[in-house]
């Protein structure tokens, strides 16, 4: 069991939805953090990331920073997202091994499995390459994942990885080919009420289903893996074991919203993965659980509420 209070945590990506969760959850359990941000510290560059650690020389790391988006910007650049993911997470784990730091998370992506229907069991985590939507991306998480073993290998340290599927909520992107599901759907809703649209078209079939995980949530299983999980050689899966489909996630959002229209699909988009449904049955075997967790109604509502404020 790791303490955390009094302990000094690096967080790369502080100022992500997922980074800034973190590091008010570490906080709150009493440990010093220190937030590496982009502007600060380019993680692309090796001697930008090994003076950053050297100077603050953490206890533990947490590396939430990425370069990922949606299927459109997966589309538009694989190579980007392979070389970025890859390289910002090899800096940050050697560093991490030649400062002395004691453990490391990284959370992983849940699009790193194999397309398939079943659920996602982290024993399975090496069989099958990612769907061809995601590939870059899921085969970047790959990458790091194995690197994280062989450090193990050589040097004195524990690294370990999480997975967990769409986290959503405040302070998420919006952005065009940032957005995933639930902030491009909300971003559509209440566009549409907002200008009495009576339509609004949405990707793909509908069918394919999602696991959405709520950013306070899936932040709590990254801190609890961070105090609990000691397996280096399998990765543990965060999640509710629970999923949706994306037509009822749209009129979920479009009630939330009050849009009143007509919701209509566009088949001649692609439609990703039909489901990723994580098996979190690890977590029990670690006594890793998520109290007071938020349900998908209220932290859609959360969501709509913080995007109206900020980004509309």
């Amino acid at each position: 069991m790791v303490e955390l209070k009094n302990s000094k945590v690096l967080v790369t990506g502080a100022s992500s939805m997922i980074g800034r969760v973190v590091t008010k959850k570490l906080e709150e359990r009493g440990a010093i953090v220190v937030g590496i941000l982009h502007k600060e510290c380019d993680l692309l560059n090796w001697s930008e990331t090994i003076d950053a650690f050297e100077k603050h020389k953490p206890d533990y790391c947490v590396h939430a920073a990425g370069y990922n988006g949606n299927i459109r910007f997966n589309k538009l650049y694989p190579s980007d997202i392979f070389y970025n993911t890859t390289t910002m997470g090899l800096n940050v784990l050697k560093a991490c091994a030649i400062t002395g730091v004691k453990k490391v998370i990284t959370p992983l992506a849940s699009c790193a499995y194999r397309s398939t229907d079943e659920k996602l069991k982290e024993d399975d985590f090496n069989i099958g390459i990612p769907d061809e939507s995601v590939e870059a991306h899921g085969l970047s998480k790959k990458a790091i994942y194995h690197f994280s073993r062989q450090l193990c290998k050589q040097h004195d340290i524990s690294a370990v990885c999480t997975i967990f599927n769409t986290a959503y909520g405040p302070g998420d992107s919006f952005d065009i080919n940032k957005t995933k599901v639930v902030g491009g759907l909300i971003k559509k809703f209440v566009t549409a009420v907002e200008n009495n649209d009576q339509e609004v078209e949405c990707w793909g079939t509908g069918r394919p289903r999602r696991e959405l995980i709520y950013c306070e949530d899936a932040a709590e299983g990254i801190i609890q893996a961070l105090e609990k999980y000691s397996d280096v050689k399998q990765p543990i899966n965060i999640g509710y074991n629970e999923d949706i489909s994306i037509k009822e996630l749209a009129n979920m959002i479009a009630d939330l919203t009050g849009f009143q229209g007509k919701i209509t699909w566009d088949s001649t988009k692609p439609d990703g993965q039909y489901r990723k449904l994580l098996d979190p049955s690890r977590m029990k075997d670690y006594k890793i659980f998520i109290k007071d967790r938020t349900s998908l109604k209220d932290g859609l509502l959360k969501t709509i509420e913080w995007y109206k404020k900020n980004e509309n």
